[in-house]
């Protein structure tokens, strides 16, 4: 069966019990086959997955059993991973910015590869987790995270000698949706340039974590990155003798998760569109909406019948709660609804489950896989 024809058997069985309430569908297979062509694509790079784009526990239970590696921002990431049974050594603590009770979480707990991309952030480890081994974040990502490769890394570096921590290596974040892919192979030679600084000093570096920001929809886009990435690895780093990780996160889950939405009003506007209210929010699963600004994609399942052909009409989606910022979709040509039919959002598994908030009292959304539709 297909994510639609899943979705209508959901949608029936729920709603023979009075539950008309939107949920998520998640293809479990489609993330197995975002990793089998990762490590097609590039094999000398193991994923870290990103908890934070999506932490369902189904997920996060296979990519373990496939031999994915875990990318951690806070004790509470870390507390999730090590309930899967997970090897310290496989976690990576990557957030630059932490509160000292959460590195010395990690340092309980064994997580011992620490981000850091300040002065002030590497002193606060080397008095908390003097044992830890840190990895300089390079490259400004906006104003908050990174250190300049040219001006501040050296230094750092440098300092990381002086307080005697064990520096294993560097970590760069490109940044989601650039379209520049050969960028990943001139920051492979800016790793390359600080690996070899750092062997002056005595310093034997040996780890690099280039970062995420992959998108799973168009593989095209991810191939143009893997070949950039490749070709990096092949001239820079090419004696095997170095471990190389990366962050991904919306590329293993953003096409394995659909949401489904009821309409629960149609109404026409004094603007001349069809205004729709469906039981979702960018309050609940659709704030990629309000900060990305998406073309989300949906296909209706119709539940009602009408005596009229449905016409294409200008049209605006809202959200449920009393926020007038509510705005899912608007001023769009759309096929005709009615209340009680349903829209599917395709491509909804990236910071939607993991973003949700309970604003005006709505709950977070369900997430069933095709395999529970049997025990509904």
């Amino acid at each position: 069966m297909d994510v639609l024809q899943v979705t209508e058997k959901i949608i029936d069985k729920n709603l023979s019990k009075d539950n008309d309430d939107a949920f998520f569908v998640l293809d479990i297979e489609e993330v197995k086959r975002k990793y089998e062509y990762w490590i097609q694509k590039i094999p000398r790079v193991v994923p870290y997955y990103a908890v934070k784009s999506n932490d369902d526990v189904r997920v996060m239970k296979l990519l373990r059993d496939l031999g994915a590696g875990y990318d951690c921002a806070s004790k509470k990431e870390i507390s999730q991973v090590l309930e899967l049974n997970v090897d310290p050594n496989r976690i990576i603590y990557s957030n630059t910015i932490k509160q000292v009770s959460h590195i010395k979480y990690s340092a309980e707990k064994g997580i011992d590869k620490i981000t850091f991309d300040s002065a002030p952030e590497l002193e606060k480890i080397k008095q908390h987790y003097s044992n830890a081994k840190v990895v300089l974040r390079i490259f400004n990502l906006g104003l908050k995270f990174g250190c300049n490769h040219e001006t501040e890394a050296p230094k750092l570096i440098k300092l990381c000698k002086e307080l005697d921590m064990n520096l294993i290596g560097l970590s760069f974040h490109i940044g989601s949706f650039t379209n520049d892919h050969t960028v990943y192979e001139r920051a492979f030679e800016t790793t390359r340039k600080l690996f070899d600084y750092a062997e002056t000093l005595g310093m034997k570096l040996n780890f690099i974590d280039i970062g995420g920001g992959f998108a799973g929809k168009d593989l095209s886009i991810f191939d143009n990155y893997a070949a950039s990435i490749n070709a990096g690895i092949e001239k820079y780093f090419s004696l095997n003798d170095v471990e190389i990780i990366s962050e991904p996160g919306r590329f293993f889950v953003d096409t394995a998760f659909s949401v489904a939405t009821q309409v629960i009003l149609k109404k026409p506007s004094e603007d001349g569109q069809i205004y729709y209210y469906i039981n979702e929010s960018i309050y609940m699963s659709f704030l990629t909406m309000f900060l990305y600004k998406e073309n989300l994609k949906f296909s209706v399942i119709r539940k009602t019948k009408t005596e009229h052909e449905p016409k294409e009409l200008l049209s605006t989606i809202w959200g449920c709660t009393c926020n007038s910022m509510d705005k899912i979709i608007g001023n769009r040509m759309m096929t005709e609804v009615e209340m009680g039919d349903w829209l599917l959002f395709f491509n909804m598994g990236d910071y939607t489950t993991t973003t949700s908030t309970k604003f005006n009292g709505f709950k977070n959304v369900n997430v069933y896989s095709f395999e529970d539709i049997e025990n509904l």
